[in-house]
């Protein structure tokens, strides 16, 4: 939903727009500026939640986290599974939950260190 957010945020602008120009383009007591404003706004914050609306109601799983997705797999192959009695989920092998994250850098400081130690030694 990330581009429909800048959008949404123009609205409190555009408010502020037309409480700042309410004397200015005024026809027939009705300020052009204001009103043109105010139904943009409107207009943004209303098609921010269609949009929102008809993507939760069409595709709820997106919404989730990783970790609910995780577990709901999870669950998923237990219940494929159908075993007589129930098993526990450390005994499942399910692969790694986020295998793309960095090495820690720890383990490379500490061979850093120990090559430096060496050569003071010497």
């Amino acid at each position: 939903m990330g581009p429909l957010v800048l959008p949404l945020l123009l609205s409190p602008v555009l408010l502020f727009f037309a409480w700042l120009f309410e004397s200015i383009l005024v026809i027939k007591d009705v300020p052009v500026i204001t009103v043109a404003c105010v139904l943009v706004a409107l207009w943004l914050i209303f098609n921010y939640t269609r949009h929102y609306g008809r993507f939760a109601k069409h595709d709820p799983d997106r919404l989730q986290s990783e970790e609910y997705r995780y577990e709901t797999a999870r669950l998923q192959m237990i219940a494929a599974k159908k075993l007589p009695e129930p098993v526990s989920a450390d005994e499942l092998p399910l692969p790694d939950l986020a295998p793309n994250l960095p090495e820690p850098e720890a383990s490379a400081q500490g061979e850093g260190s120990l090559t430096s130690n060496d050569t003071d030694e010497e």
